[in-house]
This record gives C-alpha cells, sequence and structure tokens, in this order.
C-alpha cells in the first residue's frame, strides 16, 4: 500500500521501494552527504583532478558504444525534446555512430507545438528519422497505465513514447538525469538560493520549508484540509523528515537542493515509472546520464560550476559538450516545455468534466480517504481564484487518478480496460 499522504504532497513516496537501474555498473542509487564530500577531496587538493567537459563526454561516448555495440541493434529510438539532456544524446550517438540508424520520439498534447517543430529540426540535423506522438487525452488511457505503475499518478507522458519506441526497436535512449545531475531546475533555484540568503544564516529547517515551497505545484496551501477527517494520518512534520536529512549536512545549499531533487522524482518517480513501462514493452531503456561513472562525475563537480545564479543557467557542462558536437544549437531564450502540457487549457478541454464525472461521487470520499467538502471547495477555487488554479487543477487530477487506483487495487470495482 503507497503512502497517499506523501504521493498527494511531494507527488512520490520515498517509503516505497525504488527501482535500481543497472545502467553500466550500478546506475542511480542512494549518495550520501559523505559521500560526495570524499569525491570531492581529490578535486579541491588538486584542481587538475576536476572532471571537465571533456571527460563527461567521453564517459557517455564510452557507455553509449557499449550498448549499441552490445545490443547489436540495427536501428534504435531517442526521446527527443528540445532541451539540452536529449540532445547531447543523440549528437553523441551521431558521433560515435555515424551511419547507425535513429528514430527520434517527441510527445504532443497541443496541435500546435513548437517543441515538436524544434525537436523535428534537430532530429534532421542530425540525420534522424523523427515521429511526433500527439496524444489529445492522456486521461482516457489512465486505468490501463496504472495497471501498469500500481500508484496513483496521472502525469504518465512517457508511456506513449516507449510505446511507439516498441514497433521501430528495443533498444531506446533518454536523457533522464540531466535535470538532477547538471542543475537544470533553474527556475527553482535562484527562488530558493535568494529566499536562503534573506534568512540569514538559516536552519535545518527552514531550508527543507524553503525547498518545499519552491516545489509548490505538487501541494495546495490547505493541503491539510484535504485529509481532515479521513483515516489518513497527515501531518507536515513527517514530509519535512522525510527531506530533512538532504539539509542536515555542511553541504552548500544548492548542493543540498541537487541531492534532493535526486532522491525525489528521480529516485521515486521518474525511474521507477519508465522501468515498468520498460519491462511492460520488453525495451531496453537506456540513460547514459545516470550510469555510475557519470553520477560519480557530477557529484565531484561543485554547483557553482554548474549553475549561473547571474544568468540563471544550468547544465553548463552539458551545454559545453552540445557546443563541441552539435553545430548551430542553442538553448539560450527559448523555453523548454519538453512532453509536458497546458494545464489550464487540457482541464478547460477535458480535465474538468472527467473529474468531475468520475468524483463528484467518488470511492475515495465515501470511504474517507479524502475529504469531500475539500474537494468541493477546490473546485470553486479554480474558478475564483486565478493565481492559484493550476496548483488546484493538477491536484484534481492527482485525486482522480487515486480513485482509479483505489478501484483497481483496493475494492477491484474496476479492471484496466475501464473506458474514462
Amino acid at each position: 500500500m503507497v503512502n497517499i499522504g506523501n504521493i498527494l504532497t511531494l507527488r512520490y513516496d520515498p517509503s516505497s521501494d525504488s527501482v535500481t537501474k543497472n545502467n553500466d555498473g550500478g546506475g542511480i542509487r542512494n549518495i550520501t552527504p559523505d559521500e560526495i564530500s570524499q569525491l570531492r577531496q581529490s578535486t579541491t587538493k588538486d584542481h587538475h583532478n576536476m572532471p571537465s567537459p571533456q571527460d563527461l563526454e567521453n564517459e557517455i561516448r564510452r557507455l553509449i558504444k557499449k550498448r549499441i555495440e552490445g545490443s547489436k541493434a540495427k536501428r534504435i529510438t531517442i526521446a527527443l525534446s528540445s532541451g539540452v539532456d536529449s540532445n547531447v544524446i543523440i549528437s553523441l550517438i551521431r558521433k560515435e555512430f555515424p551511419e547507425v540508424d535513429m528514430e527520434c520520439l517527441n510527445v504532443t498534447f497541443d496541435e500546435d507545438s513548437s517543441e515538436a517543430l524544434r525537436a523535428g529540426q534537430i532530429a534532421e540535423n542530425n540525420e534522424a528519422g523523427f515521429h511526433e506522438i500527439h496524444v489529445e487525452n492522456p486521461l482516457k488511457d489512465l486505468p490501463m497505465l496504472l495497471s501498469i505503475i500500481k500508484e496513483p499518478r496521472w502525469n504518465l507522458y512517457q508511456y506513449y513514447f516507449i510505446e511507439k519506441a516498441r514497433s521501430i526497436s528495443n533498444v531506446l535512449f533518454t536523457g533522464d538525469g540531466g535535470d538532477e545531475l547538471f542543475a537544470g531546475y533553474t527556475f527553482r533555484y535562484k527562488k530558493f538560493l535568494a529566499t536562503i540568503k534573506s534568512l540569514n544564516r538559516p536552519s535545518c529547517e527552514e531550508r527543507v520549508h524553503t525547498y518545499l515551497l519552491c516545489h509548490e505545484r505538487d501541494w495546495v496551501p490547505d493541503q491539510e484540509d484535504m485529509f481532515e477527517g479521513t483515516q489518513i494520518k497527515f501531518a507536515w512534520s513527517s514530509i519535512y523528515h522525510l527531506v530533512k536529512k538532504y539539509f542536515d549536512n555542511n553541504l552548500d545549499p544548492l548542493e543540498q537542493v541537487l541531492l534532493a531533487d535526486y532522491h525525489g522524482k528521480l529516485m521515486y518517480d521518474f525511474i521507477p515509472t519508465n522501468e515498468k513501462f520498460f519491462k511492460h514493452f520488453n525495451i531496453d531503456g537506456i540513460a547514459p546520464l545516470l550510469c555510475s561513472q557519470v553520477i560519480d562525475i557530477s557529484m565531484k563537480i561543485p554547483s557553482s560550476l554548474k549553475y549561473d545564479y547571474e544568468t540563471n543557467i544550468g547544465k553548463i557542462q552539458l551545454r559545453e559538450i552540445i557546443k563541441q558536437n552539435m553545430a548551430g544549437y542553442s538553448s539560450v531564450g527559448i523555453k523548454k516545455i519538453g512532453f509536458g502540457m497546458d494545464l489550464a487549457k487540457f482541464w478547460s478541454r477535458f480535465g474538468k468534466e472527467i473529474v468531475t464525472s468520475h468524483l463528484d461521487k467518488g470511492r475515495i470520499f465515501e470511504d474517507k480517504i479524502i475529504n469531500k467538502e475539500w474537494y468541493n471547495q477546490s473546485l470553486t477555487r479554480i474558478n475564483e481564484n486565478r493565481e492559484e488554479a493550476t496548483r488546484y487543477m493538477s491536484k484534481m487530477l492527482q485525486l482522480l487518478s487515486l480513485e482509479i487506483w483505489y478501484k483497481l487495487f483496493v475494492t477491484s470495482e474496476i479492471t484496466a480496460s475501464y473506458s474514462i
């Protein structure tokens, strides 16, 4: 049984078993502050030992070569957006294997997607095929997706490019890990660092609180009221405790953020979700940025060399690799959407009707999992409070996934073939 309070507050459950990716000798694993300090010792004593972008590129290329040669695949697929991570992967695959047949996959939810257009151009520049996978309404597949994932989530877009990949090749490369290892969530860093600086020698508790404030899309201001009078025992103190260990150390504040991000959605959401879909489709999913050697390299590089506070640009080492290997590529000034959607537009087109039709008489209210009065008030907030509307839309979609999951795995009222 998953911890519902954790999932509905953090979007993942750290108390669950994480999937360890055996990605060329270890892959994603728990990293302690002491381990980071030990990895840094050699670089602080001798700056010549500081990993360079070229060192990083060599290690990524080594893994790419090993995995492609080992697979003996005549054709491979790549999950491609216009962002830095997947562009590092496609450029290095093309450098290492000039003749390999590559097909790039991009998921869109809007009819007019500039993201897909840019990704298609990048694929063409790398002499690769391109497939735009348009998903008008991902909620229609939710029961089937949850039957595979076995946790109450709704943003399961990766299913679509993994499903498409299976019809082309059994080898799929992704850029997973770049944001967490090389400082890609710049929209949060500046806010976090500015807040910490204003607090003047902030305590561990204040840093934890600030970190969660920078993840405001995952929870809502009246989070406690969601569980009032229900059988779910929720307390913010238990949430703080789950995150505290990443801030109760002597690391630099941004290092602490990167450590928490790595051990958060990446370890307990993105990677386990991908692994379940890979297994479902019998796909060899490869994330070169998450091989153990690349993880070690990333931990040796101080956050100050990954992220520039003044320009609010991250992934500096990965950008340097692209600069050296992909002529003409620039992501500066481009807002990366990735495989995301315009949530407000989606809510008005499909989300509100689907949510209300399934939740107005929801089992999760009847069995006192979620407070029904809070749900009704939250629907009103979406219409009345434009500033916070997106946060509540996201929460409503989480509750929809909880309702479907609950009926699949707890009450067994529906099956994976249930139609939304």
